[in-house]
C-alpha cells in the first residue's frame, strides 16, 4: 500500500547483500498514523545485530494533493516516547555537526536509531543541506518553492563564475528555518509538491 508495489523479497535480498558487504546502510521510515506504526519496533530490531541506522521521519506535507495538516500527531518526541515505552534504556547519542537527525542507541545493539523532525523543523539552525530537483530548481530548504533555476542558467550558457555568484546569493538569502521558507511561498502550499518531484 505504501510503496505501490510488492518488491519486498528483492529489497530484503539487496539489504542482506549490503550488510554482508559492510556497506553502511540507512533505512528511512516516514511515520504515518494508522498506516505503519506497527513497523516501528520491528525496524528497530534490525539494529540489534546489524550496523544499520534506522531513521524515523516525521510526516511532511509534500503529498502532491494540495492538502496540508496544521497539526501532526506523531511528532519526533512522540516517536521517542513510544520507543522508550518498549526500550526504557534508549540512550541519546551526540549528534555530528550539521546533523538533521537526533540520534539514539539501544545498549547492546550494533546499529543506531535516528529521529528527523521534518515537520517540527527543530534542526533548521544547523542544517546545511541543499537540493536540486530533476527540473534544475535549486532549493535551500525542502519547504521553499525553489530559489534559483540552475538549469536555465546553464542553458543560457552562463559562465561558472556567474553561476557561482547566483549560488552564493541564494545561500546568503536562505530562510532562517523551514517555517520562514514556507511563509515566503505566499499562497503556494508545499502540499502541492510531492517528494518524488522534489527528489526525496
Amino acid at each position: 500500500m505504501i510503496t505501490r508495489r510488492d518488491e519486498f523479497e528483492k529489497t530484503w535480498a539487496t539489504l542482506q547483500q549490503l550488510i554482508e558487504s559492510n556497506i553502511p546502510v540507512k533505512i528511512n521510515a516516514v511515520v504515518m498514523e494508522g498506516r505503519n506504526i506497527e513497523d516501528i519496533l520491528p525496524l528497530i530490531e534490525l539494529t540489534r545485530n546489524n550496523t544499520i541506522s534506522v531513521r524515523f521521519i516525521e510526516e511532511m506535507p509534500f503529498n502532491g494533493e494540495g492538502k496540508h495538516y496544521s497539526m501532526l500527531t506523531w511528532t519526533y518526541t512522540k516517536i521517542v516516547d513510544y520507543i522508550r515505552e518498549h526500550y526504557p534504556n534508549l540512550e541519546r547519542l551526540a549528534d555530528p555537526p550539521h546533523s538533521t537527525s537526533y540520534n539514539y542507541k539501544i545498549p547492546g545493539y550494533v546499529g543506531d536509531v535516528g529521529m528527523i523532525a521534518a515537520f517540527s523543523r527543530t534542526f533548521c539552525g544547523t542544517c546545511n543541506r541543499i537540493r536540486v530537483t530533476a527540473q534544475g530548481v535549486f532549493k535551500t530548504c525542502l519547504y521553499d518553492d525553489g530559489v534559483l533555476n540552475v538549469r536555465d542558467l546553464m542553458r543560457e550558457e552562463k559562465s561558472d563564475a556567474e553561476i557561482k555568484v547566483s549560488l552564493l546569493r541564494a545561500f546568503k538569502s536562505r530562510a532562517l528555518d523551514g517555517f520562514e521558507a514556507e511563509a515566503r511561498r505566499g499562497s503556494s502550499s508545499p502540499a502541492i509538491e510531492s517528494m518524488s518531484t522534489i527528489g526525496g
